[in-house]
């Protein structure tokens, strides 16, 4: 079994850059942002939830695996105090429910409106994605 560090450079380090820093109009940074998603219940789950993430051709554990070392590696100060890591059987659970493109961006829209307004995430969350954009 791969390290989950050697599965996040092959399966989403491309895009969203070996370190976690990406081109943030096209696809969203992970370093020093995505552990402000763990600030919301449902933002737990949306990162489980993505399609990208749902749809991957890994095992459960291995995603498991990709999904914490995403979190508090790539996440960084981001990362609520006593954020418990993903456990197997809920992440399992979750990826069998991926969001669509419609509910993608309206759930990302509003959570990251809620994370700059009350827990004072830094607002390049608002790049990727954003429509008033070229």
């Amino acid at each position: 079994m791969l390290s989950p560090r050697v599965n996040y450079l092959l399966n989403c380090g491309g895009c969203h850059g070996l370190t976690g820093t990406s081109n943030s109009r096209l696809v969203p940074d992970l370093k020093d942002h995505v552990g402000f998603f763990l600030n919301l219940p449902e933002g737990r789950r949306y990162l489980v939830r993505l399609p990208n993430v749902a749809f991957s051709m890994t095992t459960d554990e291995a995603l498991t695996g990709l999904l914490n070392y995403v979190v508090f590696t790539l996440g960084g100060a981001t990362v609520p105090k006593d954020t418990k890591p993903y456990t197997v059987s809920e992440v399992s659970e979750l990826r069998r429910r991926p969001l669509t493109e419609v509910s993608l961006a309206r759930t990302r829209q509003a959570m990251i409106q809620t994370l700059i307004d009350q827990y004072h995430a830094t607002s390049d969350l608002r790049l990727y994605g954003a429509t008033d954009q070229p």
